[in-house]
């Protein structure tokens, strides 16, 4: 069943993760993205656990800015990476 509320769109993002401990400052792609999420491509052991918060730094297309700084939940992990939830949005 599909629960997303924006269509994301297929595209591959420089994404800087920043705080998670494990992982360091690290630079990622991301996988598809819209304005509520993204999934970002990593290997599932890297993977933060589901409700873990942290902060991306990114490309601004979706705010209109030239880089953004914004803090996601992690609301999936698969094989392949990592679903991410924007914030103020509940599913």
């Amino acid at each position: 069943m599909e629960r997303r509320v924006q269509e994301r769109q297929e595209v591959s993002l420089a994404v800087e993760v920043i705080n998670p401990p494990h992982l360091g400052k690290v630079n990622l792609l991301t996988r598809d993205i819209s304005k509520t999420g993204a999934f970002i491509l990593l290997k599932k052991e890297q993977c933060l656990p589901v409700g873990r918060v942290v902060s991306l730094r990114m490309p601004g297309i979706l705010w209109g800015e030239e880089q953004s700084t914004v803090s996601a939940r992690v609301v999936r992990v698969t094989e392949e990476g990592m679903g991410l939830q924007f914030p103020d949005f509940d599913f």
